[in-house]
């Protein structure tokens, strides 16, 4: 088979295999979570197996002994509290949907049908009765399977570590195992840089946020705070939601540790984020993100809303490093033509 063979061979195959997983693409999310946590976690790995020369199986075991450490230990800490917030909040809402109603008997009557629908909707979003928990059990029992799953895939990603990317450079022709080994290194440090810094910064942001909203005094700090921070993950409109969810929040809650009423907390807690947001631009994320948010806003918009539609949460998790990830390779295949031309020319 001679190599353009080879490559219409391969490629055909490369595309009925992305068709496959694009139909598929419902049972892939365990393990492209499992991909994002080994990316994640590996520079740990390689330190405790090159450094401490601790094996490298012990050293996934070592990880998820410290992961899960960390996670009950937190779970221990804020339960009480969270669980104290979540009540509170089903109170509140089921009074402001109350005061709602009463309220919107007072409209014209061709647009009370509609609002009342969509008051009843949040009744029913906030009020979990038990014929509802029996019908969660099978997807409950789905979401352990597929935590399973995620568990075996992040602990087999681990363990190889690069071993996985040198078998994949043997399907590579001997021709352009440099060019493609080069690329795979630079996409292999974009999305562990992307993915370790998007983590630190939900932490960050989560944690700075928790303590601002507590000095001001916002009801549900915690639960918004961590919204906050979860929010970071979907590029431009994440943010925004998230501080239109605190102002919100602070608006309702009525309360604040400096006497303030509610529209004055709610456009300090604006000021906050709108500062948080700043900092993060200018002084966080170009330290932490590096060249991968150089994306244009529109590109990164059209990414997150196509993720979306493709992949659900998963597609807005991956939409700009995937993002990134094709923009460095057009540049890098750029760079490969343009060194081709300029050596074909003084041949």
């Amino acid at each position: 088979m001679n190599l353009r063979l080879k490559f219409i061979f391969f490629l055909v195959i490369g595309l009925l295999l992305l068709f496959f997983l694009y139909i598929q693409r419902e049972i892939l999310t365990p393990f492209v979570f499992a991909a994002i946590f080994a990316y994640i976690f590996n520079p740990v790995v390689n330190v405790l197996y090159k450094k401490l020369k601790i094996p490298r199986t012990l050293s996934v075991i070592v990880i998820y002994i410290l992961i899960i450490g960390v996670i009950i230990s937190t779970i221990f800490v804020s339960y009480k509290r969270i669980i104290d917030e979540s009540s509170q909040l089903q109170t509140q809402v089921a009074v402001i949907t109350k005061n709602a109603k009463s309220q919107i008997n007072t409209l014209p009557q061709w647009v009370r049908p509609t609002l009342h629908e969509a008051v009843s909707s949040i009744e029913k979003a906030i009020n979990v009765s038990v014929p509802s928990v029996y019908s969660f059990v099978p997807e409950i029992f789905s979401k352990i399977i597929s935590f399973i799953i995620f568990l075996f895939a992040a602990f087999y990603f681990l363990k190889e570590g690069g071993g996985m990317i040198d078998r994949l450079l043997n399907l590579v022709p001997n021709r352009y195992k440099i060019e493609v080994d080069i690329l795979l290194k630079k996409i292999n440090s974009i999305l562990g840089s992307y993915l370790r810094g998007q983590i630190f910064l939900v932490i960050l942001v989560s944690l700075v946020l928790f303590i601002c909203l507590t000095i001001i005094g916002v009801k549900f700090a915690l639960m918004v705070a961590i919204f906050s921070g979860i929010a970071e993950i979907v590029p431009i409109i994440g943010p925004i939601l998230a501080a239109g969810v605190a102002a919100s929040v602070a608006y309702l809650g009525g309360t604040s540790n400096f006497g303030l009423d509610p529209l004055q907390t709610a456009v300090i807690v604006i000021i906050v984020y709108t500062v948080v947001r700043q900092i993060q631009d200018y002084l966080v994320n170009p330290q932490i993100m590096g060249r991968i948010t150089k994306l244009h806003p529109l590109i990164i918009l059209f990414a997150v809303i196509a993720g979306e539609h493709v992949a659900g949460i998963t597609g807005l998790l991956l939409a700009v490093p995937i993002a990134g990830v094709l923009k460095l390779i057009v540049e890098y295949s750029l760079e490969l033509i343009e060194d081709k031309e300029i050596e074909a020319k003084y041949k």
